[in-house]
């Protein structure tokens, strides 16, 4: 975990990933490593908060720029907070 202490890191994941045996295990170990990064990590599921339909390929999906704002809102609140 040394790497990646202090950085702000955003881990984002789409539809069904229980339902596929080489997703599922990614999703759990990214359940384990965000706690463990020393809090600059985040987890977000997007079905958790009401985005659905995604696969694993965010930016290709039909509401890609909806992902995309997302991703620019995290990075202006924690990577920018984090340079200064």
């Amino acid at each position: 975990m040394a790497p990646y202490a202090g950085l702000p890191i955003l881990v984002l994941f789409g539809d069904y990933v229980d339902e596929f045996t080489r997703w599922a295990p990614r999703l759990k170990n990214c359940r384990a490593f965000v706690p463990a990064a020393s809090g600059k990590a985040e987890l977000l599921v997007l079905p958790d908060i009401g985005i659905k339909g995604n696969t694993h390929m965010l930016m290709q999906d039909d509401n890609s720029l909806d992902i995309a704002d997302i991703l620019l809102d995290w990075i202006g609140k924690h990577v920018a907070a984090a340079g200064q």
